[in-house]
Formats: C-alpha cells, sequence, structure tokens
C-alpha cells in the first residue's frame, strides 16, 4: 500500500493509513497510522517470527498484553512499546475514547496487506463480529499474511495449515476474486 493512502474498516470502523511504506525502503520498515474506536477488542495472543512491531501512542491510551499470562501494560501517549520477534503479544482500546496509535515492523511484515484483506472483506458483507473474514479459508489467509502465529500449536503445523489453505485458495479460485482487495 502506498504512503499516504488510508483504508477504513466500516464495520469496526477502525482506519489504517499507511506513513511508510515498504515500497518506499527495500522493505527495511513499515509504518502505519491506525485509528482504533472506543472498546475495539484485541486480537488473539499471537507472535512474529519474521518482524518486530512497535506500538506508540499518539492519542488515547491503548491496553498491551503480553505472554501466556497476557501481563497488561497501559501505553499514553509518546509511549512505545516493541513486540520483539517471537514475543506473544495483543493489543486492544478498552477505553470510551478512540485511541490513534502508530505500529512500526521492522522489516516490513505483511500486516498491512492483511488489514487491506480483511477491511475488503467487511465493507463487503463478510466479516465477522471480530472485523475479520467470517469464511474459515478467507481467515486463514488473512492470517498467514498477517505472519501472526499462535501459542500452543506448533509453528510447523501452522504453516502446514496455512499453505494448504493458500493452494486451496489458488485452485479454487478464491485467491484470484480477493485480489481487488490489494
Amino acid at each position: 500500500m502506498k504512503a499516504g493512502r488510508t483504508i477504513r474498516n466500516n464495520l469496526t470502523g477502525e482506519t489504517l493509513t499507511m506513513l511508510v511504506s515498504e515500497e518506499d525502503n527495500d522493505g527495511i520498515r513499515q509504518l502505519y497510522e491506525v485509528r482504533l474506536p472506543p472498546r475495539r477488542p484485541s486480537p488473539p495472543i499471537h507472535y512474529h517470527v519474521a518482524f518486530t512491531e512497535t506500538f506508540t501512542v499518539i492519542e488515547g491510551m491503548l491496553d498491551v498484553y503480553f505472554g501466556r499470562e497476557r501481563r497488561h501494560g497501559l501505553l499514553k501517549p509518546r509511549e512505545s512499546v516493541t513486540a520483539q520477534i517471537g514475543r506473544l503479544h495483543t493489543f486492544a482500546n478498552e477505553r470510551d475514547e478512540a485511541a490513534v496509535i502508530t505500529v512500526e515492523t521492522k522489516p516490513a511484515g505483511g500486516v498491512v496487506k492483511a488489514f487491506q484483506l480483511a477491511y475488503g472483506v467487511a465493507n463487503d458483507g463478510g466479516a465477522a463480529n471480530d472485523g475479520l473474514p467470517r469464511n474459515p479459508l478467507v481467515r486463514l489467509l488473512f492470517i498467514r499474511i498477517s505472519q501472526g502465529f499462535v501459542p500452543g500449536v506448533p509453528l510447523p503445523l501452522q504453516k502446514a495449515v496455512f499453505g494448504v489453505a493458500a493452494f486451496v485458495a489458488r485452485v479454487t479460485g478464491v485467491e484470484k476474486k480477493l485480489m481487488k482487495y490489494f
């Protein structure tokens, strides 16, 4: 996604604006701003094996959780935290006011592309209540693109399942239908 472009999930009210695109720096990093509406729940606790994520609060507050115990932290404006490679984490806006954050991934990773998919599917009426794709195959593709892995399931098994999902999407034509979101 090009710098300066904004996308919106009409179901959740969440927006994402690309500030520094991986296209601008050969994939070294990506920086984007997210507006989280009030009471926006967190994605499942997860980890990444290919990039770090740094969350910085611009406005409002951000709830962050780390580890299997989901240790809670609260970030205020101008505060940051980095989820290193392999560190279990998630985040949410548990407040009655919107939060505006930036997220930097190094190297770029696939998070923004995954959200292009999720927001597009949601805007076309295909999302579950959490704003992510309702269709299990498309949800698996979202997770594969975001490179977010869950604890408790061996990483090779997760990668195999995502690989099978990508294959099924390719041979059934689902992948081609989803290209309109990118």
